[in-house]
């Protein structure tokens, strides 16, 4: 009686850790599903922007996580925004786009080093470029547009940088984006 005991204890706790490992898998290929289909859209306003000569954006929703609202926006502009012409621009469609299973994106920071503290990466809602694809949000913002020319900006910070997956908090997918190359990968 005590050795069968004892077996049923150790497959219990075997058990017990086969499931811990088996939904910690399965968590990662939600947020591994999450960062390659972020980086196949922020693909694919790169190649609208080139193919259609005008400016796409990606619109990130930083920790939105809920079922019914958007994690972000592909947003097709009226025309190309410049600089020259700070009228703030006007969206022809947006597509809205949700992670699957709670996967959310994170609020980026950056590290003040004058100050030592870390302040948001938000899109600023008064200067001109700032296009809100729903009057809905409310939320700060991170806008990646992609131009006419090849070209790929991020507002709100510098032109590269790391756009951030997750559940809740790790693990983590990154994507990363550079403006100078439109290069995008995942990062390991």
């Amino acid at each position: 009686m005590p050795e069968l005991v004892t077996t049923i204890v150790i497959l219990g706790i075997l058990i017990i850790i086969g499931v811990i490992v088996l939904l910690g898998i399965l968590e990662r290929r939600k947020v591994d599903a999450a960062a390659n289909q972020l980086k196949a859209d922020m693909r694919l306003a790169h190649a609208s922007a080139t193919n259609q000569l005008t400016d796409w954006r990606i619109v990130l929703v930083p920790n939105r996580g809920e079922e019914d609202k958007p994690d972000y926006y592909l947003v097709r502009l009226v025309t190309p925004y410049s600089e020259e012409y700070p009228a703030k621009p006007q969206a022809a469609r947006i597509i809205p786009r949700t992670f699957p299973a709670n996967v959310k994106v994170m609020v980026q920071t950056k590290n003040m080093s004058s100050t030592g503290t870390t302040v948001p990466i938000q899109d600023n809602t008064g200067q001109t470029y700032y296009l809100s694809p729903d009057a809905a949000i409310t939320e700060a913002t991170r806008t990646l547009e992609f131009n006419s020319d090849g070209a790929m900006t991020g507002y709100g910070g510098s032109p590269s940088g790391t756009v951030r997956v997750t559940i809740d908090g790790d693990p983590q997918g990154r994507v990363r984006y550079l403006g100078a190359t439109s290069r995008i990968r995942i990062l390991p």
